[in-house]
């Protein structure tokens, strides 16, 4: 009986000191603050993030908010359009959340669904014609230092219009 005892007590002993890592791993998770979620995914969408680089071509300014494949094929996208001669003007008319998902340990997926007019452009200001897009938006997020960034991008379009071209009847000023 006493030996029973005392393989019980061990047994006890070794699920406690088994358990105490993941007890301190669940204290170290952070606690997800949607807001703070939202406010970087708009930001990263911004004017003075995403719209900047893709009218002037640099894509300095996006490692602040994106990376990993994320970056990497915005940079490709980017460099394509200069390749052609071209540029968009992309503005972000409004983005919705549909979904904030924590994944783990430094690791969010959001879901979004977002209204674009992205207006394009010949290096040199001429203006080739504009399209409206809605598209729902898959971005893991992962958390760097103190710092969160978009490092993958999924999206899929829901709706939109051919694009305009010049002299056409539809403006993008007009209200769909």
């Amino acid at each position: 009986m006493k030996r029973a005892a005392l393989m019980s007590l061990l047994l006890c002993a070794l699920g406690l000191l088994a358990s105490a890592p993941m007890v301190r791993a669940a204290q170290d998770t952070l606690e997800l603050d949607e807001d703070t979620i939202r406010q970087m995914v708009r930001d990263a969408n911004s004017d003075a993030l995403y719209s900047v680089a893709y009218r002037t071509g640099n894509t300095d300014t996006l490692s602040q908010a994106w990376g990993g494949e994320a970056l990497l094929t915005m940079q490709e996208d980017i460099a394509n359009l200069r390749f052609a001669g071209q540029y968009i003007d992309p503005q972000l008319e409004d983005m919705q959340f549909d979904h904030i998902e924590q994944l783990g340990p430094g690791r969010i997926r959001v879901v979004t669904v977002e209204r674009w007019l992205a207006r394009l452009y010949q290096i040199g200001g001429a203006y080739l014609g504009y399209q409206r897009q809605v598209v729902e938006n898959r971005y893991l997020l992962a958390r760097d230092g103190d710092a969160w960034h978009i490092i993958e991008a999924d999206q899929e379009i829901q709706g939109g219009d051919p694009v305009f071209r010049p002299g056409e009847p539809e403006q993008p000023e007009q209200e769909q």
